[in-house]
C-alpha cells in the first residue's frame, strides 16, 4: 500500500476517534468529586473533569504514527469539527495550538527515541509531557486574557488551573497507557516504530505552522 494512502487512512481514523470521543463522552463524565483543596487562600475542587485526554491522545498518536509532516492535521481537524457544535472559549486559539504542540511532541519523539517500538513507559512519559506543555501554554493564554498582568494575577491563574492539570495528568496518562497496552496486546506496536529524522523541509514546516498559530493566539487577545 502506498505510504501516503496508509497515512491518510490512519489520520482519518484518529480524527474520527477524536470527534466521536468529544461528542459521545461529553455526557458521560462523572460529577466533580466533593473533594476540595485550599492553596494560597483559594478553596477549589481537587479535580475539574473535561475531555482534554481525548484530543491529547489522538494528537500524540498522530505525531507518533504519522510524523510531524501530517500530525498537525489531527488536532486541528478534531477541534474545528467539534468546536462548531460544542463551542469553545475566547482563547480557543491557545487550545488549538496547545494540541498542535502535543502532535509535534509525538512527531519529535518518533524520530528521537531509541530505535524500535515505543514502550508503555515511554508512552506514559509522553502523556505527562503533553499535559505540562499544553497546560503551561493555555494557562498563559488565560492569564493574558482574563487576569491582571501581575505576578499576583499569574499566581492566581495557575493556582485556579491546578484541578484541571491534575485531572489532565491522571486521565491522559491513563489514556495513552491503555492505548499502548492495547496496541501491544493486538501486536500493533510496529505502528509506533520510531523512524529516522525527517528532511529539513518536513521537519521545520510543521513547526513553523504551529508557531504561526501560537503567534496568532497571542495577537488575538
Amino acid at each position: 500500500m502506498n505510504m501516503n494512502v496508509k497515512k491518510l487512512g490512519i489520520a482519518l481514523c484518529l480524527v474520527a476517534a477524536g470527534v466521536a470521543g468529544r461528542f459521545f463522552l461529553s455526557g458521560l463524565l462523572p460529577s466533580t468529586p466533593h473533594l476540595t483543596v485550599t492553596l494560597h487562600g483559594i478553596t477549589q475542587p481537587l479535580f475539574m473533569m473535561d475531555l482534554f485526554f481525548v484530543v491529547a491522545t489522538v494528537s500524540l498518536l498522530g505525531g507518533l504514527l504519522l510524523g510531524r509532516r501530517y500530525a498537525l492535521l489531527i488536532p486541528l481537524a478534531v477541534m474545528l469539527v467539534t468546536d462548531v457544535v460544542l463551542g469553545n472559549t475566547a482563547i480557543f486559539l491557545f487550545t488549538w495550538s496547545g494540541f498542535a504542540f502535543i502532535a509535534l511532541l509525538g512527531g519529535y519523539a518518533r524520530s528521537r527515541l531509541s530505535p524500535g517500538p515505543i514502550s508503555v513507559a515511554q508512552m506514559a512519559g509522553l502523556g505527562v509531557g503533553s499535559v505540562l506543555l499544553y497546560d503551561l501554554w493555555t494557562n498563559l493564554g488565560c492569564w493574558l486574557g482574563w487576569y491582571p498582568h501581575t505576578l499576583e494575577g499569574l499566581s492566581a491563574c495557575f493556582t485556579l488551573a491546578l484541578p484541571f492539570t491534575l485531572w489532565h495528568l491522571l486521565s491522559t496518562t491513563a489514556a495513552v497507557t491503555v492505548t499502548a497496552v492495547a496496541l501491544a496486546t493486538l501486536n500493533l506496536t510496529p505502528l509506533l516504530q520510531t523512524s529516522p529524522a525527517p528532511s529539513p523541509l518536513h521537519r521545520y514546516t510543521p513547526v513553523a505552522a504551529a508557531l504561526g498559530l501560537a503567534l496568532l493566539s497571542l495577537a488575538s487577545l
